[in-house]
């Protein structure tokens, strides 16, 4: 899915190594907010590596056209810790806007699958309302939706986390392995600062950045 070898941006990463395996589930742990949301940018494709090599779908991203880019970046999913919601859309048009560019879905099955996602992690909220006076973690709740009505291979979650009940909590990290389960290589990936986050999720890797390198967990 996503290797990095040796990969370095200037003043961030050091000649960092790390992978995220097709199917499996990672965690990778910041120290600083600032780092979390660079890392994030290099994941998706937005900032690329001045040295080393980053690899995204077996693919080294170097080497890719614009088009080629934009392709591979249309199977990446991400769950922004703060929802990503445009203002002036209300929360359903929020949801289904990416979707409906891509989709051979009819209206009414897209308007069914967003209702069954909103409802497996406990969104309550009127969705025909616009987000801004909704809690920050329940427009993260939509971005769930969006991100996964893409069908992704692989969803980024963003300190998805932050401020859920435990009950909540629970439904989120359900969804997110079924989804995970319902496409043969489908992976996701954790970016986060709080080390808490371990004690509720399921990742067959997890790495520390630190000083611009990546350090694996045993």
């Amino acid at each position: 899915m996503i290797t990095f070898e040796c990969a370095s941006v200037k003043g961030f990463l050091d000649c960092a190594s790390l992978a995220v395996s097709a199917g499996g589930s990672c965690a990778v742990l910041t120290e600083t907010e600032f780092e979390k949301n660079l890392l994030l940018k290099v994941f998706a494709g937005l900032t690329r590596p001045d040295s080393g090599r980053m690899l995204l779908f077996g693919k080294e991203i170097s080497s890719l056209s614009a088009d080629e880019l934009n392709g591979a970046r249309k199977r990446i999913g991400i769950v922004q810790n703060n929802g990503g919601l445009i203002s002036n859309l209300k929360v359903w048009e929020n949801i289904l806007l990416p979707v409906s560019y891509h989709s051979p879905l009819p209206q009414q099955g897209l308007d069914e699958k967003m209702i069954n996602i909103l409802d497996k992690i406990g969104y309550d909220d009127d969705i025909t309302m616009l987000p801004g006076p909704l809690p920050e973690y329940k427009k993260r709740l939509a971005g769930f939706a969006r991100a996964m009505l893409m069908e992704p291979d692989l969803i980024i979650y963003d300190s998805v986390f932050d401020g859920l009940s435990p009950d909540i909590r629970g439904k989120v990290m359900g969804t997110i392995t079924e989804f995970q389960q319902e496409k043969e290589g489908r992976a996701s990936l954790f970016l986060d600062m709080d080390e808490g986050l371990l004690d509720y999720i399921r990742a067959d890797k997890v790495y520390m950045l630190k000083k611009g390198k990546f350090y694996e967990r045993n």
